[in-house]
């Protein structure tokens, strides 16, 4: 998405869960610090000099070093607050978003991948998770975190815009409709919840529209 913001030219090449470590390892990526989610994640860049660099901020920082206008507005710590509400947001609604991954969205092969990976992660099955707290009693802890997130898109304004600084978009705004945009296209039902929380995110999905289309 900040390649698309920022209007630099890409191709994207797809690899499927089993295949992501193994490729990157071949390559040369060194792995994500100790204490990551996973050793080897999704998104990767590489550079026209042949750096690698792996996970949404790392490349945002890069990004923004390399191509300053537009800028990210890395300087404020909205984009940290966003991150950190979206990374609540994913533990609290994940477990159902998940099912939907492993059922509805990746093949085969890579549906099993995942699922035997989150079991091992979570000690119990996805669908076994899904039962424990996902459903309606995953709505509470989402509502709040919700409620944080549309704070966040509302106090900082400087005008009527639908960006976290009104007309200005920051990286945050990048992060929130990321994430929006990600759940939709995983449950549109339980997205559709999320969105209408409040009239922002909608007006926030709209606006990033550009920079949410292209994906190749």
């Amino acid at each position: 998405m900040v390649l698309n913001f920022k209007k630099i030219p890409y191709e994207t090449e797809w690899v499927e869960y089993p295949d992501l470590a193994p490729k990157l390892k071949a390559l040369g990526v060194p792995p994500n610090p100790p204490g990551a989610f996973a050793d080897y994640s999704c998104p990767t860049i590489r550079l026209a000099d042949g750096t690698y660099i792996m996970d949404s901020i790392p490349i945002a920082e890069k990004l923004e070093a390399m191509h300053p206008e537009p800028s990210l507005h890395l300087d404020n710590t909205l984009w940290k607050q966003a991150s950190e509400l979206c990374d609540a947001l994913i533990r609290s609604a994940g477990a159902d978003f998940m099912v939907s991954i492993v059922d509805d969205i990746l093949d085969k092969r890579a549906s099993k991948w995942f699922a035997e990976d989150r079991h091992k992660r979570f000690g119990m099955s996805l669908y076994e998770l899904q039962e424990k707290v996902g459903g309606e009693k995953a709505w509470p802890a989402t509502d709040e975190i919700l409620a944080k997130l549309k704070a966040l898109l509302t106090i900082h304004k400087e005008d009527e815009g639908p960006f976290m600084l009104g007309s200005k978009p920051c990286y945050g705004d990048l992060i929130a409709a990321a994430l929006l945009e990600g759940c939709r296209k995983m449950d549109a039902k339980k997205s559709e919840r999320m969105v209408n929380f409040d009239g922002s995110f909608e007006k926030l999905l709209v606006a990033c529209k550009p920079w949410l289309e292209k994906a190749n």
